[in-house]
């Protein structure tokens, strides 16, 4: 009776001890899914009627290329004014200039003269910054993940047009016990098989979130697809299995 005794406080007092032991990725059921580095809606900056919007769900794109771009008449007009009388204001300001020279003008004309083609470059660049906003052109090379807007709607500021992703830069992302945090570093490898292909690939955590969700306990662990796979789409889920450790 005093063995059994003994030994059960002896299991009793390394209940905590267990409690405290690092999880392993091999003891846990990891769901990943692939999502894109770079995606972004593009929303308009203006009020106007769309006047070029070509690109439709899954067409690819490349950067710099024109993705939206909007009737501006009264835009391009108020720059092709600015420009004008930018020149005039210029021409009058190198007129004066020529007339200090020869005592035929005042110090405070010639100040003004100035301050006036100042004045005037500025609605120019303003004018210009306008127009420059009728046009949307591609931060990066990607694919269109959806097309909300279309050619000739009339669209106001923060109205969404297109959501675009790059399909060519994609990362695993999942959630892990926080408890294995000390198993999870980056460079680690481990496999996912994603089943809307049903294949395997060979990844690695390339880092580890940067907090802990309290509540759960849990912290989202990224990584990435080793080698070309060029069939994978951001959206795509499957398993993941880590190693055992040796």
């Amino acid at each position: 009776m005093i063995r059994l005794t003994a030994l059960l406080a002896l299991a009793l007092a390394q209940i905590p001890a267990l409690a405290e032991a690092p999880a392993s990725p091999t003891d846990l059921h990891l769901r990943a899914q692939l999502k894109a580095r770079q995606s972004t809606m593009i929303a308009s900056e203006i009020s106007a009627r769309i006047s070029q919007l070509k690109l439709h769900d899954g067409e690819r794109f490349s950067a710099g290329q024109v993705l939206v771009g909007f009737h501006c008449t009264l835009e391009e007009a108020q720059l092709s004014k600015a420009q004008a009388t930018l020149g005039k204001k210029v021409k009058i300001f190198e007129v004066n200039q020529q007339l200090e020279t020869r005592r035929s003008i005042g110090a405070l004309e010639l100040a003004v003269s100035k301050a006036e083609a100042e004045e005037a470059r500025a609605d120019l660049r303003i004018a210009q910054a306008m127009v420059d906003r009728c046009v949307i052109h591609a931060p990066f090379s990607g694919k269109v993940s959806e097309a909300i807007a279309r050619p000739y709607q009339s669209v106001r500021p923060g109205d969404p047009l297109l959501e675009i992703l790059d399909d060519k830069d994609l990362e695993v992302e999942f959630m892990a016990s926080s408890r294995a945090m000390p198993n999870l570093a980056p460079g680690k490898h481990f496999q996912v098989t994603l089943d809307e292909v049903a294949k395997t690939y060979q990844a690695e955590i390339t880092r580890v979130g940067g907090k802990v969700d309290p509540v759960s306990q849990t912290i989202k662990v990224y990584g990435r697809i080793i080698g070309k796979a060029d069939e994978l789409l951001p959206g795509m889920s499957g398993a993941i299995e880590f190693p055992a450790n040796p």
